[in-house]
């Protein structure tokens, strides 16, 4: 078998999506990105934990980074349309690497504060909640083959939070080796690589509704209140978002308290999580069937409750370290294979708006679970806030399954 050939039967078997070139270019610069920015952001806690020492400004640093996508990322992707994406895409691009250039001049300079850190991390923030359903509709509507819109999300929504995991676990360990100018300069690097990338790709699959339509937010909302699984599983990811994604907020202080060496365990953690979200990255490219991946779709958050009761009663590092792993695993599973059957079942008119209400449903909860868990950490500790984030966390996964079986009923009554 020649290399060609090779090549050929990895896609079919693995990412089908990749053999196409728009696909593989746009894959190599988003891997880079998403590591990249993880890098950074990670780089930005620890930096304000050794200012501060404080969990509520930490809590506040995140929610700065993360909370616009509770807000400018449904309405951003309710306007974004496929015919401009890629220019909506590289205008943002441009403004992180200004911000993340900033970073780095402030820092050398010497004059990088806990202040100016905040102001940055809130443009940073608005930033990539534009670019989330930005980057999403490009990667859609570069396709030329549309039977592999399924697979193209559910490799783009893995490797954002594979990155997720593993950019932390970079950062644990360049921070304390090189220091936070070699982590903003690594990003710097990796967004021109992103934005050679995406000049590279040019919209196929432009329909004339796609063009005069940027899905409507209002669209978007009635198709998810119709759509079974949408009603299910999107508030399901909000409470894992809310009450489990969160748990990154309290990894320097369990390392600090709990290991006393923040940095080093830091990094070992989010590696474990890392390993753990690779994991279901690599389930989910696998043959994994559709009935088995909604199975443990299922089963993931209460995964993810197993994790969290783990680390609140465990002082050993061979315990912690698996259920980290367990806790990445739940989390990328659970995100990627929910915002991959929404596309796959959604109408192309409120992609746009399903893509910003998914950034919303994940990404935009989290913001307030940092809050939270930080305000709820100082007064309680570490070990107990596991507790509580746990409990919750069981508590609505019970809630929201018992209404959708109520729902379900009252359908099959109907």
């Amino acid at each position: 078998m020649n290399t060609a050939a090779r090549q050929s039967a990895f896609y079919d078997r693995l990412f089908p999506a990749l053999a196409e070139p728009a696909l593989r270019r746009y894959a190599c610069g988003q891997v880079l990105s998403v590591l990249g920015s993880w890098t950074q952001n990670i780089t930005l806690n620890l930096l304000v934990y050794h200012l501060s020492g404080k969990a509520s400004v930490l809590a506040l640093l995140n929610f700065l980074l993360y909370g616009p996508q509770l807000i400018v990322a449904p309405v951003a992707g309710s306007r974004i349309r496929a015919a401009n994406a890629r220019r909506a895409t590289l205008c943002v691009l441009a403004t992180s690497l200004t911000l993340t250039s900033i970073l780095l001049v402030l820092w050398l300079a010497g004059a990088l504060g806990v202040k100016l850190i905040l102001l940055l991390a809130l443009a940073i923030g608005i930033s990539s909640a534009i670019e989330t359903p930005a980057r999403q509709l490009l990667l859609v509507s570069s396709l030329r083959n549309p039977l592999l819109t399924s697979n193209a999300v559910a490799m783009n929504t893995m490797v954002y939070n594979v990155g997720r995991m593993v950019g932390p676990s970079i950062a644990g360990f360049v921070y304390p080796l090189l220091g936070p100018a070699a982590a903003f300069a690594m990003y710097a690097c990796a967004l021109c690589v992103m934005a050679m990338c995406v000049r590279s790709i040019h919209p196929a699959n432009l329909s004339a509704r796609s063009r005069a339509d940027g899905g409507g937010l209002r669209n978007a909302v009635g198709y998810v209140l119709s759509d079974m699984f949408s009603a299910r599983y999107l508030p399901t990811l909000a409470c894992m978002g809310l009450f489990a994604a969160s748990y990154q907020t309290l990894v320097p202080l369990l390392a600090d308290h709990a290991f006393h060496n923040a940095a080093r365990y830091t990094g070992i953690f989010f590696a474990a999580a890392g390993g753990g979200s690779l994991t279901a990255a690599i389930l989910l490219s696998s043959a994994w069937g559709p009935r088995a991946t909604r199975k443990l779709l299922a089963f993931a958050p209460w995964l993810a409750v197993t994790a969290l009761f783990t680390l609140a009663f465990t002082n050993d590092a061979s315990l912690s370290v698996p259920a980290f792993c367990v806790l990445g695993f739940s989390l990328t599973f659970s995100a990627t294979s929910t915002n991959a059957t929404i596309q796959q079942r959604c109408p192309d008119h409120v992609r746009g708006g399903l893509v910003g209400m998914y950034g919303m449903a994940y990404n935009g909860t989290m913001p307030f679970g940092y809050l939270l868990v930080g305000t709820v950490s100082e007064a309680l500790g570490v070990r107990s806030t596991f507790t509580a984030m746990a409990i919750v966390l069981a508590s609505s996964v019970v809630a929201i399954t018992a209404l959708h079986h109520f729902k379900q009923r009252r359908t099959g009554a109907q």
